[in-house]
């Protein structure tokens, strides 16, 4: 008896043992919890007044700063229409001259007509018997015809009356631009080898280039805006 009474003691005096340390523990892991949150709540201050100054100062921005996704209009095709067949406006207040006009006539041909593209000038919304094209540029020795297709699908026949109604033109040129560049299923027969391809993403590309290149005489403060901001809208939407 006297040896299981030794044995009982001698665990109670153990779990008593364990019991301090467990105490201990959990004293000195409630005084860490309370140091770190004390801590997370003196950087979440200093965040939160940063934040006021940058508030304050106008620098704390979100949100997009490219005008067709402002007003929601980003994938809309008519606007998209209206700012290419601007941008291939040699007259434009971009300052291009015809190089924008020239660059896109590249992809179509090897050789393009370039001795009188200043002479060319920009259509949109252009009807001909059943067909109506998005964009049409005319000039000497040239008639391009854009469709441009964003998110609705192609009307029936489509690219092969575009091809019909407008393949008689001198000079006539077809571009379908869409944004993953694929090309178009109304286009058969002679309309499918007439008809070359382009994504938003190239025509993202020709804007960036034509902007890195010195603008020309006729340029614009609001131009090259307006051809910086489209840009934006480019890079955001179709890249």
């Amino acid at each position: 008896m006297a040896f299981f009474a030794s044995g009982h003691e001698a665990d109670e005096s153990r779990i008593a043992d364990l019991a301090t340390e467990w105490r201990t523990l959990v004293a000195r892991e409630q005084e860490t919890r309370v140091t770190q949150v004390a801590a997370w709540e003196t950087q979440l201050a200093e965040i939160r007044a940063e934040q006021e100054v940058l508030l304050r100062e106008g620098r704390w921005v979100a949100g997009p700063d490219d005008l067709l996704t402002i007003l929601g209009q980003s994938r809309q095709e008519l606007h998209h229409s209206a700012l290419l067949a601007w941008l291939l406006d040699p007259q434009g207040r971009h300052g291009f001259g015809s190089g924008f006009l020239e660059a896109l006539l590249r992809r179509c041909t090897p050789d393009p007509p370039t001795a009188e593209l200043n002479r060319a000038r920009p259509a949109l919304d252009v009807r001909k018997s059943k067909a109506r094209a998005d964009v049409v540029v005319a000039g000497p020795g040239l008639y391009l015809v854009i469709a441009n297709k964003i998110d609705a699908r192609e009307q029936p026949r489509q690219c092969d009356q575009l091809h019909e109604s407008f393949g008689p033109e001198p000079g006539a040129l077809f571009v379908f631009l869409s944004p993953s560049g694929r090309a178009p299923v109304t286009a058969t027969g002679d309309a499918r080898e007439a008809f070359k391809t382009m994504s938003y993403a190239e025509l993202a590309g020709m804007l960036r280039d034509a902007l890195a290149r010195a603008p020309g005489k006729g340029a614009t403060a609001h131009g090259r805006e307006v051809a910086s901001n489209y840009l934006a809208t480019l890079e955001r939407e179709f890249q």
